[in-house]
């Protein structure tokens, strides 16, 4: 006959469990103040404001999540008329010599466009395709984002006349990609720009305007591209239909912290967000005798959040000052706005 093996009973004092969970919670408390330290010093060093389990605010999966209803938002009623007849203003009063406007509806894809065939040199605005190629690099390989780059104080491949960096990067010192991906998009840095597309395998580039259907070559210095086109970067950040969405929302984040605030920011409610990236370049010209002369382009594209219906806006501007046309991106971007809040019935009649 086998004998039952004896099972010895073990027993925990009630003092010494309350230790145990005491010492558990403390732990936990610990780890989690621990992971909050290293994201808020993550961020005190690239500039984000954002922090775990931060819910996404930029990206349209979140954003109709949040919304449900959105999709059943009448159509707006044509306003094209009121944007051209501002833009007229501006031409007569020589604020501008020629504008270009690209409006879409997020919610519905509905859009309008004035001159928006009209192709522009991207050149200074290279840097959000740039930033998407990296984000789009890092999903199969998180290490790219931490590594170093080393500044030897070698300006970009132009300075800018009027949207300088506040914060210019410091010759002799370091930055993580992360960091120069921050202040190229936000601080619209130049020197970050070239380091960082100088250190990008040149395919990864040319393989994002491809993936995305884009008509130009980013090694060209002289292609072109069309406003309708270039908006479709936004588009895909806000749909996240390229990038995962952890990536679109970082990338969207950046955006919405450009110091810019001249153009389109000064021309929507301070409190509505806005994710944009403006760019100026200046154009050789000659004058009325033949003389040498220049030409000024502004431009700039963005997501504007209007609370009930989102909306990307892309202007590019030609004029002689680059105040005056910031002005009137600022005009224009105003009139879009009331339009659109007071057709979402923001604003009561």
């Amino acid at each position: 006959m086998e004998k039952t093996p004896k099972v010895k009973n073990i027993t925990i004092s009630r003092s010494i469990l309350w230790i145990m969970i005491a010492g558990a919670f403390a732990l936990g408390i610990f780890l989690g103040r621990g992971t909050w330290l290293f994201y808020a010093g993550q961020n005190e060093r690239t500039g984000q404001h954002s922090y775990p389990g931060e819910d996404f605010a930029f990206i349209r999966p979140t954003i109709t999540k949040t919304y449900p209803d959105l999709r059943k938002i009448r159509e707006l009623k044509p306003f094209r008329y009121k944007v051209d007849a501002l833009i007229q203003e501006e031409i007569d009063s020589d604020e501008a010599t020629a504008v270009s406007v690209y409006f879409r509806d997020l919610d519905n894809g509905n859009w309008f466009g004035i001159r928006e065939d009209e192709k522009f040199s991207p050149e200074s605005q290279l840097k959000v395709p740039l930033l998407i190629a990296y984000f789009k690099w890092s999903e199969t390989n998180p290490l790219v984002l931490r590594k170093k780059i080393f500044y030897r104080g070698v300006g970009g491949p132009f300075e800018p006349r009027y949207l300088r960096s506040p914060k210019p990067l410091e010759p002799g010192k370091e930055y993580t990609v992360n960091e120069l991906l921050f202040r190229m998009t936000a601080y619209g840095d130049n020197s970050a720009y070239a380091l960082l597309l100088a250190n990008l395998p040149p395919a990864y580039l040319l393989r994002t305007s491809r993936d995305l259907y884009m008509n130009y070559d980013p090694e060209k210095k002289e292609d072109s591209l069309t406003l309708s086109a270039y908006a479709s970067y936004f588009r895909v950040l806000f749909n996240a239909s390229y990038l995962n969405e952890e990536m679109s929302e970082k990338a969207l984040r950046y955006l919405a912290r450009s110091v810019f605030r001249d153009g389109m920011a000064a021309g929507i409610p301070p409190e509505v967000s806005i994710a944009s990236k403006a760019g100026e370049r200046i154009i050789p010209a000659q004058d009325d005798d033949g003389a040498p002369s220049e030409a000024l382009q502004l431009h700039e594209f963005g997501i504007i959040y209007h609370p009930e219906r989102p909306f990307l806006l892309g202007i590019t501007a030609r004029g002689s000052d680059f105040r005056s046309l910031a002005r009137v991106i600022r005009g224009i971007t105003g009139i879009v706005y009331a339009e659109v809040d007071q057709q979402s019935g923001s604003i009561k009649p």
